[in-house]
């Protein structure tokens, strides 16, 4: 699970194969000459479809999606554009095409039901890909080789339970790891207390075990050393799906949904057409291998923020004279700070340059420094973080550091000591994942010699 998580067709794949945008492009005006009079525009992004650039509206009574170079609507999803995606994807011979209208084990979420029914293709390479695509949007759903598949059996499948019978219902599946994990911690915590209470029974007869028999003995060793952090595994799982309980938190509760809130990304504001006095095509000559282009906002100012294969780039939409990456300055970040809280509760603002016990990232998706921070004095000891150049956003409070301690703390160990020492994390993580799977292994022994025993004793009595 460190290395191989659940096979996905992810943005980055996405984006790898999508053309660079080109083409004929209009200018501002004529882009949105396309608008009814009664048109509300709450974002705008152009990117390409196979060879040709489209730009997609959103809001109240805007066209969905046009041809950027003529305007026109693209046309409906058809067998031609299907098969065109497909080979964007993998470039072997198809073995097999199947329309389905089951979920199967790498598209078991019970929102794709939407989408049937979904075309899975079967390549005839070495890799034995597999591509699912949806008929309705022509969207890639799934993309999978046979090494993704063969990990993804022995790491995510049995970790998050991602069985498709079970993993179609939402809410069985929450459910059902809720209950699982929950009965394992007490499980391990009973199995604890035996162990302590049997270890101070025998604390005079210097004994390493008062069990004789191998397994007994290992199972109660590796019970009193890593029976805890079993306790805590089994209880951040669970924890994964669930809220902190509210006698736990120290938000008032008419301010609880938002108190623990963690955003990330720009602040949106109102489309405005006119603010973006850069022309675009100008950005897009600038910058080399756009895949996708989407005009933005930070509060009122705007911005064009650029997606290549590599990076996010946001350049100021305002500056005419020159091509200029957006910047948060300290002045827009202060403005915020007043926009939330006033004068009504005190706050200090300075520059990080280093990482607090608040803002870190795990040891293989830093978060970039320097950081504009907001430090509210306030009963929940609220922490702002703004990125001047990613834009990012980020929010603390106790409730969502006791969150953290009690998910990812617990159950990925992130921990900003153990973090900051990638060598140390893997020492830790790997001891505790061995020393819990021995202590598992053992009383999966144990259990079957039990039952082997009473079928013994059962048969014997039968006969």
């Amino acid at each position: 699970m460190i290395y191989h998580s659940f096979p996905r067709a992810s943005q980055q794949d996405k984006l790898e194969r999508q053309q660079v945008i080109d083409g004929n492009l209009p200018d501002m005006e004529t882009l949105l000459s396309v608008l009814p009079d009664s048109a509300q525009v709450r974002s705008l992004s152009m990117e390409m479809y196979f060879d040709r650039p489209v730009v997609h509206f959103r809001g109240k009574n805007t066209p969905e999606t046009l041809y950027a170079d003529s305007l026109q609507p693209v046309e409906a999803i058809n067998d031609e554009t299907i098969e065109r995606t497909a080979a964007q994807w993998c470039s072997s011979p198809i073995l097999r095409v199947d329309s389905m209208y089951k979920l199967d084990q790498w598209i078991p979420f019970g929102r794709l039901r939407e989408e049937f029914p979904i075309y899975k293709y079967t390549f005839a390479d070495d890799g034995r890909h597999e591509l699912y695509i949806s008929s309705k949007t022509g969207r890639v759903l799934q993309f999978t080789d046979k090494d993704q598949r063969l990990w993804a059996w022995l790491g995510a499948i049995p970790h998050w339970v991602y069985f498709t019978s079970l993993r179609q219902n939402q809410v069985a599946w929450i459910n059902f790891v809720k209950w699982s994990s929950g009965i394992g911690c007490i499980m391990c915590l009973a199995g604890l207390i035996l162990s302590i209470q049997l270890a101070w029974r025998n604390r005079h007869k210097k004994l390493f075990s008062p069990y004789r028999k191998r397994w007994f003995k290992w199972h109660y060793v590796s019970g009193l050393i890593f029976g805890i952090f079993t306790i805590t595994f089994a209880f951040s799982g669970m924890m994964s799906l669930m809220d902190i309980p509210n006698w736990m938190k120290k938000a008032p509760k008419e301010k609880q949904d938002t108190s623990r809130r963690i955003p990330w990304g720009g602040s949106e504001g109102r489309f405005v057409a006119s603010a973006y006095r850069l022309d675009y095509r100008k950005v897009l000559e600038a910058v080399d291998s756009v895949k996708s282009i989407e005009w933005a906002t930070w509060q009122k100012y705007p911005y064009y923020r650029l997606t290549t294969d590599s990076q996010t780039i946001n350049i100021d939409a305002t500056d005419t004279t020159a091509i200029r990456i957006f910047l948060l300055t300290e002045d827009m970040v202060r403005k915020e700070a007043v926009k939330m809280y006033g004068d009504s509760i005190p706050y200090k603002l300075d520059l990080l340059t280093e990482y607090d016990q608040d803002y870190y990232g795990r040891k293989k998706d830093r978060t970039q420094l320097p950081v504009y921070r907001i430090i509210v004095d306030d009963e929940m000891h609220t922490r702002h973080y703004y990125q001047p150049e990613t834009l990012m956003q980020r929010r603390v409070d106790d409730d969502g550091r006791l969150r953290r301690l009690l998910y990812s703390g617990l159950h990925s160990l992130n921990i900003k000591f153990l973090t900051d020492r990638p060598v140390l994390w893997n020492i830790v993580m790997y001891t505790l994942l061995l020393g819990g799977t021995f202590l598992s292994l053992t009383g999966v022994v144990l259990s079957i010699k039990w039952i082997i025993r009473k079928a013994n004793r059962f048969f014997k009595q039968k006969v």
